[in-house]
């Protein structure tokens, strides 16, 4: 038996059948109000009303099934159905792992209406539908979505199948041989090619697109920064769903070794430290899905990697900053990046500034054990150029051609923002936070290709940071050492450390972490770098140092001040 299903028809008969039977209540219960008897012909109308809502799911399930098998993109199919198998529910299912790969549907856990939702929206990505064609927007599905973490998973295991906007899509994915030295270009062209993509469907196809195959789109190198943050929506919903599992089987194993007799009476508290970082990775992401943050770039994986935008690059934008992290950094502490950013694009009044907290490669996890080495940096340096590309297509599609971008890097950060230099980053100012240098095999201005001559470099270093141990330190091996000294690398501005917000020297260990107090003069000087405005130049400190003991002896210094002013430089 054939079957032709229109799934506007279809749509439309729904709409119908529902208004006609609350036409039908309605009428009745007029009739009975107004009537002095009540008549006996009213009484099965309240049946067949109630009969056409119960036609309502079946059609909307047919309306589906007629997206779900358009192949020419009419909004229609023929259906060849067995005699005997007409059954809705099955079919849809049938239809929607053909279309999005065998087990989806039951994958997501759904039947029925919600289903019917699902698969409606998903399969209605680059169609001409009208309002009210039973699509939900993109905010109905993104909560949708976070309220069913089931669907989440699914859709990030989903993989593109067939013809079409999903065939496009795939594409640009998919594996390439070129000739030597020519993949640089291929990958330049695909970024262009996702642009180009995304921006020739509607707002709501391109976010529900980037919903429908989040895995590939999250990250994918050209994709618009707010479909990306779509994507990363269903992405993150999954993560949290996965980690939430890891958390309650790692505290149940915690529970149940406590009971344990242990010789060293340690009663498996090494589970403690793991527990401790997914409680706060999973802290991360309820934050994202609540807040509706803009996450860019995510990869739970390991020790995870994760870029968020705050604010908006838009007409409004007049500097963009990228902030990268150091030693230590990983998604269960990535909000403490976050943060900081977040404190820089609060502080213009004008919105004018926008923010990035990029944490897109692994880092270092120790000081003593890790830190050393340069493969970090190698490895991250590409990772970051290929971003800044990314950034850059964002701020032509959406912001003044004017936009500034600086990029800073905060302690190993400073090592990978250097190594990115070498690959061609795209930045106007690049800002050194007590960096651990100008990158591995950069040693002077001649070894940075020459896409980097056009670059304002800033340095900023608090005296007795410990840093300056690894400033400058020879290169020992391949993979020991970070570089130059940014401090005192050519051309490079050094600015002042100062004092804290209270009025305290903002110097020593611990102004490592301290020059980002919010309101201090280190904090003030790199919000300016960030903004094009006026930096103070490094000031020496001024040292004291107490008379000889008795005992014979140097006594060591003490900072009491700073002995010189610096100059103040309008970097605009």
């Amino acid at each position: 038996m054939l079957v032709k299903l229109e799934h506007l028809a279809l749509m439309a008969a729904s709409s119908a059948a529902d208004d006609l039977a609350d036409d039908i209540d309605a009428s009745v219960r007029t009739s009975r109000t107004e009537s002095p008897v009540d008549l006996p012909s009213l009484t099965s109308l309240p049946a067949k009303a109630q009969w056409l809502r119960d036609q309502v799911p079946m059609l909307d399930q047919l309306a589906a099934l007629a997206l779900m098998l358009d192949t020419d993109g009419d909004g229609s199919a023929t259906l060849d159905v067995a005699a005997g198998a007409w059954e809705p529910d099955a079919l849809l299912e049938q239809a929607g792992d053909a279309r999005f790969g065998p087990g989806f549907v039951d994958a997501t856990g759904l039947e029925g209406e919600e289903l019917t939702a699902l698969l409606t929206t998903l399969g209605s990505v680059g169609r001409d539908l009208p309002p009210g064609a039973g699509v939900m927007t993109p905010v109905e599905l993104r909560q949708f979505i976070i309220d069913h973490p089931a669907v989440a998973t699914a859709l990030r295991d989903l993989r593109p199948i067939g013809p079409g906007l999903p065939g496009e899509l795939n594409a640009l994915t998919l594996p390439f041989v070129t000739a030597p030295g020519d993949s640089a270009a291929v990958w330049e062209q695909r970024r262009l090619d996702a642009r180009d993509l995304f921006a020739g469907l509607s707002p709501q196809d391109a976010a529900i697109l980037a919903m429908t195959y989040p895995s590939l789109v999250g990250n994918l190198p050209g994709v618009p920064f707010d479909n990306r943050a779509d994507a990363n929506t269903v992405n993150v919903v999954a993560a949290l769903a996965d980690e939430r599992a890891e958390l309650g089987d790692l505290r149940d194993q915690h529970e149940e070794n406590q009971h344990d007799w242990d010789f060293f009476g340690r009663n498996n508290d090494d589970l403690e430290g793991p527990i401790g970082d997914l409680e706060d990775r999973i802290a991360l992401y309820e934050s994202i899905l609540r807040d509706d943050r803009q996450i860019v770039y995510f990869d739970p994986s390991g020790d995870g990697a994760i870029a968020e935008l705050h604010g908006d690059i838009g007409p409004r934008t007049d500097n963009v900053g990228v902030l990268v992290p150091g030693t230590g950094s990983d998604m269960s502490n990535f909000q403490g990046t976050a943060d900081r950013s977040r404190s820089f694009q609060l502080e213009d009044p004008d919105g004018g500034l926008a923010m990035i907290s990029w944490m897109g490669t692994d880092l270092p996890d120790s000081i003593p054990k890790d830190a050393p080495f340069a493969n970090y940096s190698v490895d991250g340096g590409p990772r970051l150029a290929d971003f800044s590309r990314d950034l850059q297509l964002e701020i032509e599609r959406s912001a003044s051609p004017d936009a500034q971008v600086t990029v800073a890097g905060h302690s190993y950060g400073g090592a990978v923002v250097g190594r990115s230099e070498l690959h061609g980053l795209q930045a106007d100012r690049v800002l050194h936070i007590a960096s651990a240098g100008m990158g591995h095999d950069v040693d002077d201005p001649g070894d940075l290709p020459s896409t980097q001559r056009q670059v304002d470099r800033y340095s900023l270093t608090a005296p007795g940071d410990v840093i300056e141990l690894a400033q400058g330190a020879p290169q020992v091996t391949d993979n020991i050492g970070h570089g130059a000294d940014p401090d005192t690398f050519d051309g490079t501005v050094r600015l002042h450390s100062g004092d804290k917000a209270d009025g305290s020297l903002n110097t020593g260990v611990g102004a490592h972490t301290s020059v980002f107090e919010e309101g201090s003069d280190a904090w003030q000087n790199m919000y300016e770098v960030f903004t094009g405005g006026d930096v103070e130049t490094y000031r020496s400190p001024d040292y004291y140092y107490p008379p000889p003991s008795g005992y014979g002896g140097v006594s060591p210094g003490v900072q009491v001040g700073w002995n010189d002013d610096g100059s103040r430089i309008d970097i605009e």
